[in-house]
């Protein structure tokens, strides 16, 4: 059984929470963005890269007990960006040394999440990892976007660059921000179609469960009782903003329809 595992998602659909959460759990490590935009030159090197990267990681946990990962204080927050009254949150979390204070066997469970990187190289590394993707209801997803600072609030992704230039430009073209976050989203669940139910999780679910739909990657998450609060009804959100996000995504509602309906669009 392969022991290395991927975990990517949209931004903003709660990978953070899920690696505080998992990092609780015996035997288990996870990673917060550890890698780097060097490491993702085109997609055949990025997946080299990323299989020496946790080889470099299992061995530096193994024989340190520390690891690479963005952090604050120490550990990975439940969330990234600040938590305040502003629409323009800035990051609170800085690549640095994570300590655990636990012991792990030679075959634990690592780990490693990034959004946009391993969403788009999701064809190679599916052939290679496990995968799993949290999702998160895209209304609240995109205003999530909108209130903080990040290349995503502008509706493209720097790795994209490299992973897939034309995608790249053709975003940079779309005049409209709200459309080109919309359209910068279908891309990502584009991505997944190719994945089975099982490697799905759902925010949602994770709130509602205290944590435990975890289990899915880890079984002993089965034993989570996080009393965990829902942001998907934050109030930097407004209405305004919600209402141009709905409008857009009723569009394209096709994309989601696999997750998320056109009635879930509009219920939000």
């Amino acid at each position: 059984m392969n022991n290395d595992i991927i975990l990517t998602g949209p931004p903003r659909s709660g990978t953070t929470l899920a690696c505080s959460l998992l990092n609780e759990l015996p035997n288990t490590a996870a990673l917060h963005e550890p890698m780097n935009l060097k490491m993702f030159p085109d997609p055949v090197t990025a997946l080299e890269e990323t299989q020496r990267f946790f080889v470099r990681m299992r061995t530096s946990i193994l024989e340190t007990g520390t690891a690479l990962s963005k952090i604050k204080g120490g550990s990975i927050p439940l969330n990234p960006f600040a938590d305040d009254s502003t629409s323009e949150r800035s990051s609170v979390v800085r690549k640095g040394t994570l300590h655990f204070e636990k012991s792990f066997s030679p075959d634990f469970k690592l780990v490693i999440k990034q959004n946009g990187h391993f969403t788009f190289l999701l064809p190679e590394l599916s052939n290679h990892f496990p995968v799993f993707v949290l999702l998160r209801h895209p209304v609240a997803t995109i205003a999530s976007w909108n209130t903080i600072q990040a290349p995503v609030a502008q509706g493209n992704l720097r790795v994209l660059k490299t992973l897939n230039p034309e995608l790249y430009h053709s975003l940079e073209r779309l005049p409209d921000l709200i459309e080109r976050q919309v359209a910068l989203l279908v891309e990502m669940y584009n991505c997944y179609d190719s994945l089975e139910n099982s490697q799905f999780l759902y925010y949602e679910d994770l709130i509602a469960s205290q944590g435990k739909s975890l289990k899915n990657i880890i079984p002993a998450a089965e034993n989570h009782e996080h009393a965990l609060r829902s942001k998907n009804k934050n109030p930097l959100y407004s209405l305004e903003l919600i209402r141009d996000i709905k409008n857009h995504l009723a569009k394209v509602s096709s994309a989601f329809a696999g997750h998320y309906t056109l009635d879930d669009i509009f219920a939000y």
